[in-house]
């Protein structure tokens, strides 16, 4: 009779549906409940709207919590210390005795150390009383007044919430290891499944105007969304009142437009023009203005490009005034922020008002582009990689799924907004999911960042080991006092860099990975689970292959190749303007014309990496089977420096190889077979032809004969010892 009562008051109250009863019915008889923990009414949701009565096997410190009286009324519950090595054998017994049980605990899906050791105790007892696993997955709890998250943000009076029975999981026993390292196994294993869980459950496939208001309804307009080092604050209602405004003058602007290029550097301006942009119905080409002028051209034709979105105060601070007057000579029409803001008619401001006040979005299918970014391959030319909302979106659920980030987080983002890692992670992570963000113009300012960490109270920061490095060499002790996490990426990170923060700062470092062509995070170490020397494990929601290498016999190692939500729509080349190719493998995909598989092979990225994953699922880089190197985090394709050498020395034999660098990651080596070859002439044909400088090789080695192999190629590996023994 209570479980009637109940079920119906949450049903009139919250509106709760049920999904997937079938798949509770196939469950065995023995069978562990699995859910995504988001708030204290998560074990009542379940124990009234499942059909039969539970077991709960509940942590015994919420034994005299007042709102467990009526979820003890509903279910059989049974309180343990899951610390305790005695504990488990009840457990086990309870599961066997009783058929469908469920754990519960205080706590949020996380990186609590608590909450690894129930996840470890929970694989014990599944293994032990061979029990299926059923995962459940609860929608809306976690937006409700009593969320565990409820002091982060605000929370709904009434959301609407929704039960979902997923498939049944098998749990396969792990054999042949001693019973610590066995326990820790099962509880990984259980807190893949519970990540995955919860990022099934918070995707969003809506375009991410759509998610933008949705964050505004949860945290309310007067929230405190973004900051600058001018202390300027932008709430979330200032936010919507701006690029409504903005939207209506950029409709008017550029219209028949389908991408405008976005020339703006990480400020509250360019974040307020970027969702303008979008607001108007237009995908921003985000151009990397420190590439080169004669790149960015490149990639204004590849994506054919009328309009650059500017500002004056910015080109001029920047020293871009070349590449301006370039873009002109070129035929594009530069349209610049202060104009737009002085010329703002009436009906501007009075529709931009109304659609900020309705929280007004375009219906842009989630699966068309939301931002096409650039980056450099092989062949020495940009690539345009187009991202859709979808893309961006699910990589930031990946992310959260496997980090604590919350409300009452405040991120600084020192990274480009051109960069998938300063776009994706460190601006529209934040914005989408209420979590405040400090804006910062550039990475390089080594002395100013560190302080502007601390003054702003920042908590998490990302970037690039370079970057990093050079923060710990001249931020004082106390400047990253409030940091609770540092994610390191875009190059390797070096054991001196971690070792002199946690010295220094007494703040660990957490290495990912990642591509411009999976918006961007593939794989993260997290305070739960790391491996030195590894970029992390695999994100939720994305599948991964190895293509094997020849010569390379080590096992479980070869190119990396995954497929998911985030990772992109296609490529759009400089060879053919306008025309998108989606990622694809074409082995898989002539395997499945033949009927030898039953996967098409669309929607796989290579990333060009070689990797070796462990038994665990920890990557670890071996190698880059494409030619580039990684230069302070940006990609610089060695063929395109070889072809541009090539113009001063057209009858040289010449190759350029990357080695280490102890402060960059890497750095570019020339082996010429001609003298008189200095840095200075090269950079000055560079500075003239518009290219980086990033493209000066630092190192330069003159030889009679250069290295070929016996086809007539150039030796790269002889090339690149000549280089090293030169030191």
């Amino acid at each position: 009779m209570l479980g009637f009562i109940v079920r119906h008051l949450l049903r009139l109250i919250y509106r709760v549906e049920l999904r997937g009863r079938e798949h509770y019915d196939a469950a065995g008889p023995r069978t562990l409940i699995l859910y995504n923990p988001g708030s204290i009414i998560d074990p009542l949701l379940l124990a009234a709207m499942l059909p039969d009565r539970i077991t709960l096997l509940a942590d015994r410190a919420l034994e005299h919590k007042w709102w467990m009286r009526p979820v003890c009324a509903l279910t059989d519950t049974q309180f343990f210390d899951f610390a305790s090595p005695a504990a488990t054998v009840s457990l086990v017994h309870a599961l066997a005795r009783n058929g469908r049980c469920m754990v519960f605990h205080s706590g949020s899906l996380g990186n609590d150390p608590r909450y690894t050791r129930i996840l470890e105790a929970a694989g014990v007892i599944a293994e032990k009383a061979s029990a299926s696993l059923l995962p459940v997955r609860i929608d809306g709890a976690i937006s409700s007044m009593f969320s565990y998250s409820r002091h982060k943000g605000r929370r709904r009076w009434f959301p609407r919430i929704t039960v979902s029975v997923l498939e049944v999981q098998k749990f396969s026993p792990v054999e042949g290891l001693p019973p610590r390292e066995r326990r820790r196994r099962m509880g990984e294993r259980l807190y893949d499944i519970m990540t995955e869980l919860e990022y099934r459950s918070g995707m969003d496939r809506r375009n991410i105007m759509q998610v933008l208001m949705d964050a505004v309804a949860l945290s309310g307009r007067r929230f405190p969304i973004a900051e600058d080092q001018d202390r300027h604050v932008l709430t979330y209602g200032a936010l919507l009142l701006k690029l409504s405004v903005l939207g209506r003058a950029f409709r008017r602007l550029f219209r028949g437009e389908k991408r405008v290029g976005f020339l703006l550097p990480t400020s509250l301006p360019g974040l307020v023009a970027f969702f303008g942009l979008h607001s108007a119905g237009f995908v921003p080409a985000m151009l990397n203005f420190t590439s080169g002028i004669s790149a960015v051209l490149s990639c204004c034709s590849t994506v054919q490009l009328s309009f650059v979105l500017t500002s004056r105060r910015f080109l001029a601070m920047a020293d871009l005034t070349a590449m301006e007057q370039a873009l002109k000579d070129a035929g594009l029409r530069l349209v610049y922020l202060e104009d737009v803001a002085k010329n703002l008619t009436l009906s501007d401001k009075l529709f931009g008002a109304l659609g900020a006040w309705m929280r007004s979005a375009p219906s842009t299918p989630g699966t068309d582009p939301a931002a096409v970014m650039f980056t450099s391959g092989t062949e020495g030319v940009p690539k345009a990689v187009f991202l859709s909302h979808v893309n961006i979106t699910s990589n930031r659920y990946q992310a959260l799924s496997m980090l604590t980030v919350g409300a009452g987080d405040k991120l600084f983002n020192c990274l480009p907004m051109f960069h998938a890692f300063g776009l994706g992670i460190c601006t529209l992570l934040p914005v989408l999911a209420g979590v405040r963000v400090f804006l910062y113009p550039s990475p390089l300012h080594y002395r100013i960042v560190p302080r502007l960490f601390y003054e702003s109270q920042s908590t998490i920061i990302c970037g690039t080991d370079t970057f990093c490095a050079g923060y710990a060499r001249y931020g004082r002790p106390y400047d990253f006092c409030h940091a609770r996490l540092v994610i390191i990426g875009a190059e390797k990170m070096r054991e001196s860099t971690r070792s002199v923060w946690l010295e220094k700062f007494g703040v660990d470092l957490f290495e990912g990975y990642g591509a411009t062509e999976t918006s961007p995070l593939i794989a993260v170490n997290t305070p739960a689970y790391r491996r030195a020397g590894s970029v992390g494990r695999m994100v939720p929601g994305l599948a991964c292959r190895l293509h094997p290498v020849p010569g390379i016999d080590e096992e479980n190692t070869g190119v990396l190749w995954v497929k998911g939500d985030n990772v992109m729509l296609g490529y759009m080349r400089s060879a053919a303007p306008g025309v998108l190719e989606p990622p694809v493998d074409e082995d898989l995909a002539a395997a499945f014309a033949e009927g030898a598989t039953s996967d098409d092979g669309a929607g796989w990225y290579d990333t060009g990496d070689i990797v070796h994953v462990d038994d665990e699922g920890f990557i670890f880089i071996r190698g880059r089977a494409k030619r580039f190197a990684k230069i302070g985090g940006e990609m610089v394709s060695l063929a395109a420096v070889e072809e541009a050498l090539r113009e001063i020395w057209p009858e040289a034999v010449l190759g350029v190889v990357s080695i280490p660098d102890p402060r960059k990651g890497e750095q570019l080596a020339l082996v010429i077979d001609t003298e008189d070859v200095t840095t200075s002439r090269i950079a000055a044909h560079f500075a003239s032809r518009g290219l980086s400088p990033l493209w000066t090789p630092k190192r330069i080695v003159s030889v009679k004969q250069a290295p070929l192999l016996g086809s007539g190629k150039f030796d790269y590996r002889k090339a690149k010892e000549l280089v090293l023994e030169k030191g």
